[in-house]
């Protein structure tokens, strides 16, 4: 997508094509996994993510001197995002996977919140978890473990980027997020059985992990990226809550990760009760003062509270 259409675009679906870009490379990524193994994955997903967006976007460096202590942190929590969400989904279906993943900003919206009708919400997704863990094919505690710890940098991931969206011009706080994350995971990767450089340089599994990176890091992240600027986290978390069933879909037409009702049904139970809390924190929040406004020069359309 061009510049000018990301600036034009409205947010919800600059929000949807990369989540469905996110699955799409997701799936395709569980393939590369039986040559790199999912940490060989992550390293070179997120390398070649900074390289290209470095050079999109060219930031100055001055930007990461001024706003690093913002930077680091926005890092961090994508390196770990990353790493946590492939060593799960080498272990469990992609669509309990994603689904599992909502569990940390749906707990965030739990304990910021005291009314009653949340509580219930709450207690719909735990109900779903609940059946999701019980089912069959659930009894892998790392994969299940990362699962839960992706949910968690996930809502770092949703709260700091909107800080760094609204504080570094352009593209430049992704980018350098993205390669202050490519740097944390150098070291990380060979601890978690990452293979030696040269497995990961030959041309085909580099061929490989550089249309996963596009798809799975460069597409979806620029999208959310500039939804974030646009939206704020609240109406961000409501619109992501149906990736879970991007998810499953796409797991199930390119990988034959069927799953069995009981799983339809939980992965289900978390998404009504995200989308039932998030829009109870949109209708009493209203319009947020901290948002840019919208400089687009189409008309407003009603979606960018």
């Amino acid at each position: 997508m061009r510049p000018h259409a990301l600036v034009t675009a409205p947010a919800p679906l600059l929000l949807l094509t990369g989540m469905i870009s996110l699955q799409f490379g997701s799936a395709f990524a569980k393939r590369l996994f039986e040559q790199t193994g999912p940490a060989g994955a992550t390293l070179l997903r997120l390398l070649l993510a900074a390289a290209l967006l470095l050079l999109l976007s060219r930031p100055s460096p001055r930007l990461l001197r001024a706003h690093w202590r913002l930077l680091l942190p926005y890092g961090a929590v994508l390196c770990v995002m990353q790493f946590a969400f492939y060593e799960a989904t080498a272990r469990l279906p992609l669509g309990v996977v994603v689904t599992l993943e909502f569990s940390g900003p749906l707990l965030l919206a739990a304990l910021t919140s005291r009314r009653a009708l949340d509580r219930l919400w709450v207690a719909l997704a735990a109900l779903g978890l609940l059946v999701l863990g019980g089912t069959k094919g659930m009894d892998d505690p790392v994969g299940l473990a990362a699962s839960l710890l992706t949910g968690a940098a996930l809502t770092g991931y949703i709260l700091l980027g909107a800080r760094v969206g609204r504080a570094v011009p352009g593209g430049s706080g992704l980018a350098l997020g993205l390669t202050l994350a490519a740097l944390l995971a150098l070291p990380v990767a060979p601890a978690l059985g990452a293979p030696s450089a040269g497995t990961l340089l030959t041309p085909g599994v580099l061929g490989a992990a550089l249309a996963v990176a596009v798809l799975t890091a460069v597409v979806p992240f620029s999208l959310e990226f500039a939804a974030l600027r646009r939206m704020p986290p609240r109406v961000f978390a409501v619109l992501s809550t149906v990736e879970p069933v991007i998810a499953a879909l796409v797991g199930l037409a390119l990988l034959g990760e069927r799953l069995a009702w009981p799983q339809w049904a939980a992965v289900l139970c978390v998404v009504g009760a995200a989308l039932g809390t998030g829009l109870g924190a949109t209708a009493r929040a209203g319009p947020d003062p901290t948002a840019p406004p919208d400089r687009s020069p189409q008309r407003k359309n009603g979606v960018h509270t």
